[in-house]
């Protein structure tokens, strides 16, 4: 099924073509068995060379498929079966490409075309108007994504190198927010997690915490791109956070994702300014509670900063 979705979504094919590929799948519905591809049937098979990505190293290449559908070239209101258009096709297998776990690649070409791929590919999918039924689409992907098993990105339980979702969640956000903002929190906090940074992080039930095979060793890997991946934890904290001005227990919330999952002092300054901004930047009176959280970041911030410090600061030993 998947495999079929990517030939009746290649650009790079006449209408005519896919119009045909359609009236035979619809036949091959109609029979109980699958048909053989022998000499047969082979011949009804299209050409594929042009809808699946060519040479494609599977973590290098994880999101190859939905860059290959160029679904701003298909014609967005041409309709398939029960109103399902190439867009909205489109539109779900990119959501699940982006949502799908993946290990972190070695090397530091790798791990730069990964986020390069999937920046790009968000970047298309923004120039897409969202109406009614695709914002559908999202509100499906989205919970399946939070349901889902070891597939997916946003699962409740993910390896400790998996390649992590700020930067796709923080477009979830985005798009769910105005429909559906208790789905975009959750989906954007569950992406808050930075587990490579853990001194250790559990891969099997987390309700059994002593279970001594679920703690991954204290191991570092060699992650190039670190410092961007967390930029774009800080922006998707910081975009929870502008929402949430006046909600006080959605900031609470989200102050307390940050203070879990953020580890870098720098960053966390950057968020007790802009909680700041936030909370100060109508002429009215300002935000008490985004104030608070502005101050409990500025005082983690400080924290953090006293105790790097040697042990035989006088700082250390008055704090």
């Amino acid at each position: 099924g998947a495999l079929w979705i990517c030939i009746v979504l290649n650009p790079h094919c006449k209408l005519e073509q896919k119009a045909s590929w359609l009236k035979q799948l619809k036949k091959w519905n109609s029979v109980d068995v699958c048909p053989w591809e022998d000499g047969n049937h082979g011949n009804e098979l299209p050409n594929l060379n042009n809808a699946l990505p060519q040479g494609a190293n599977t973590n290098q290449e994880n999101m190859g498929q939905c860059k290959s559908l160029e679904y701003q070239h298909l014609p967005a209101h041409k309709f398939l079966e029960e109103g399902e258009s190439y867009l909205m096709l489109a539109m779900e297998v990119a959501l699940i490409g982006l949502g799908q776990q993946r290990i972190m690649p070695d090397g530091l070409y790798a791990q730069e075309k990964v986020c390069r791929n999937e920046e790009q590919l968000i970047s298309k999918l923004q120039e897409i108007e969202l109406d009614d039924t695709l914002v559908k689409i999202f509100r499906k992907q989205a919970v399946f994504l939070l349901e889902a098993g070891p597939y997916s990105g946003l699962g409740e339980v993910i390896h400790r190198e998996s390649v992590p979702m700020h930067t796709f969640a923080k477009y979830l956000f985005a798009s769910l927010l105005p429909h559906d903002a208790e789905l975009a929190y959750k989906t954007a906090l569950r992406a808050m997690r930075l587990l490579v940074l853990e001194s250790t992080a559990t891969s099997g039930d987390v309700s059994r915490p002593h279970h001594v095979s679920s703690v991954v060793p204290n191991r570092y890997p060699r992650w190039f791109t670190l410092s961007h991946i967390e930029s774009q934890q800080c922006e998707l904290a910081s975009t929870m956070l502008t929402a949430a001005k006046g909600d006080v227990h959605r900031l609470e919330t989200v102050l307390e994702s940050i203070q879990k999952n953020i580890h870098s002092s720098s960053h966390i300054f950057k968020l007790a300014q802009d909680a700041f901004k936030i909370a100060t930047l109508m002429d009215n009176l300002p935000d008490i509670t985004l104030l608070k959280v502005s101050l409990e970041l500025g005082l983690q911030t400080a924290l953090t900063a006293a105790f790097s410090l040697p042990s035989s600061n006088p700082v250390l030993h008055k704090l």
